[in-house]
């Protein structure tokens, strides 16, 4: 893996926390090696006119439009303009089923990668408000006490 930048305000530092976030997702799907428990990560979401999730994950056999964010900070602010490219992605992603015919779409989720301490995943239902994703304040209190 290639060596992280040095500054942490730099946009190449990033990039590649966000890279890192995706990646380690990804594998989290992947590494269970069994049908129905897949995922892919598709580079360069966010930018481009082509609307895509920065991750496409089946598990347990439900699929998923997964946006990854990462943050040292305590809460993740996302804004309705990326939502709603998730969302327009999940409904245009549509699957039909061979044998029955049902067709179905991936559930829009976003997962923040609260960096050191958990991940939190929110499906977003309305894509129009944005999304605040709080860090609770116990989950500062057993990071402190793991220390």
């Amino acid at each position: 893996m290639p060596k992280r930048p040095s500054r942490p305000t730099s946009r190449a530092y990033r990039f590649r926390i966000g890279y890192e976030g995706e990646y380690y997702l990804m594998k989290k799907f992947t590494e269970k090696n069994r049908p129905g428990f897949y995922a892919v990560r598709t580079p360069g979401s966010g930018t481009g006119k082509m609307i895509k999730p920065d991750i496409l994950a089946v598990d347990d056999g439900e699929l998923y439009a997964i946006e990854v964010k990462s943050t040292n900070r305590s809460y993740m602010y996302v804004k309705p303009e990326q939502l709603s490219r998730l969302v327009e992605f999940a409904k245009l992603f549509e699957v039909c089923c061979p044998n029955c015919g049902h067709k179905f779409n991936p559930r829009p989720i976003l997962a923040v990668r609260f960096l050191g301490k958990r991940w939190v995943f929110a499906e977003v239902k309305d894509p129009t408000k944005p999304i605040l994703v709080k860090l609770s304040s116990s989950d500062d209190e057993k990071q402190k006490n793991h220390k």
